[in-house]
C-alpha cells in the first residue's frame, strides 16, 4: 500500500465518501429499502477492511480505491440479493458470513416467495353431532 493509498483510506470515512459510493450502487441495483446510517457505514467499514486486506497483499495489482469500489459494489450486490430475492446466499465467500451478521443485526427485510397453491383432498372425520339423534 503506498502512502497516497494510506492517506486516501484515512480521509475517505471522515469525508463520508464510501457511504456516498454505497447509496448509489444500491440505487443502480433497485435496492429501495432504507437503512440507517449506521448500517451503511458498517456496511462501508466492512469493505474498506477487505479493501485494505486486498491492497496490502503481495499481490496488490490494483489501488485501494479501485478495490474499495470493488468491494462496496459487492456489498450493494448482496444487499440487493438479501433484500430483493428469496434465493439462498452463497456463503462460500471470506466476508459473506459477517455480512449475513450485520443483515441479521440490522433486521434487514428478506422477500418471500409464496408456493404455488394445490387443491388436496380433505379427510376430516365424521362429524359426532350427526350420531347423537340416533342413539333414542
Amino acid at each position: 500500500m503506498r502512502f497516497i493509498d494510506s492517506a486516501i483510506r484515512y480521509a475517505l470515512p471522515t469525508l463520508g465518501v464510501g457511504v456516498g459510493w454505497l447509496r448509489e450502487e444500491l440505487r443502480a441495483r433497485g435496492v429501495s429499502v432504507r437503512l440507517t446510517k449506521a448500517c451503511l457505514r458498517e456496511l462501508v467499514m466492512d469493505a474498506d477492511a477487505a479493501a485494505r486486506v486486498q491492497a496490502l497483499g503481495a499481490d496488490a495489482a490494483q489501488p485501494y480505491l479501485t478495490s474499495l469500489r470493488q468491494q462496496i459494489a459487492a456489498r450493494a450486490e448482496f444487499l440487493r440479493a438479501w433484500t430483493l430475492s428469496d434465493d439462498r446466499i452463497d456463503l462460500a465467500g471470506p466476508y459473506s458470513d459477517q455480512l449475513v451478521r450485520l443483515a441479521h443485526k440490522y433486521a434487514l427485510p428478506r422477500a418471500w416467495r409464496l408456493s404455488e397453491p394445490v387443491a388436496v383432498d380433505s379427510k376430516r372425520p365424521t362429524r359426532t353431532y350427526l350420531y347423537w339423534a340416533r342413539a333414542a
